[in-house]
């Protein structure tokens, strides 16, 4: 039986779910192709026939992950006036302050898989460099720009490595603090 495009990509959506719960529940260490079809409900081969490999199945995680990353960052940025400085780097701080601590239990094992992957680390030196260049180009002032996206992906890393160190009231405080200093730009 033939299955539709919808249905493909709905079971390629299924696979990078489970996935994600599998490295989420037990690490990078229990993460292989058997158990996320387990995981899926589909055979080996089901899995095999969207992702090619382990590897390729890593890279649609990050995939997934940009993607959704991207298009909280695209309503964020919505919300700006286009012509006032800092609009950017505000939409980024609200998007990645948005983001939900079970959603960063993927980062740690990604991180895990893509540090032995020179074309993995490739694509998102890439990333970070677009997140640079839209941040010093929203602004007059490129160094403070760019402290405030450094800070903004200490608290991605942070919290990836599930090692933030502030409660609720100090990430808020230093959301308003990063906020405003966007206005200063």
């Amino acid at each position: 039986m033939r299955r539709t495009k919808e249905e493909a990509m709905q079971t390629r959506e299924t696979v990078l779910n489970a996935a994600t719960r599998i490295i989420a529940r037990q690490g990078f260490t229990g993460f292989t192709i058997d158990a996320v079809a387990h995981e899926a409900g589909l055979t080996k081969g089901g899995v095999l026939h969207h992702f090619h490999s382990k590897e390729d199945l890593i890279n649609g995680l990050i995939d997934q992950v940009v993607m959704m990353f991207n298009n909280r960052l695209q309503d964020e940025l919505q919300q700006e006036t286009d012509d006032q400085p800092g609009r950017w780097l505000r939409a980024y701080i609200r998007t990645v302050f948005a983001v939900r601590y079970e959603e960063m239990n993927l980062l740690p094992a990604l991180a895990a898989a893509v540090s032995a992957e020179t074309q993995i680390l490739d694509r998102i030196r890439k990333s970070f460099e677009g997140s640079q260049l839209a941040a010093v180009q929203d602004s007059s002032n490129p160094v403070l720009a760019t402290i405030i996206r450094l800070a903004v992906d200490g608290m991605v890393f942070g919290r990836a490595l599930n090692v933030d160190v502030l409660d609720p009231a100090e990430s808020r405080r230093v959301y308003d603090e990063l906020i405003r200093l966007t206005r200063q730009l």
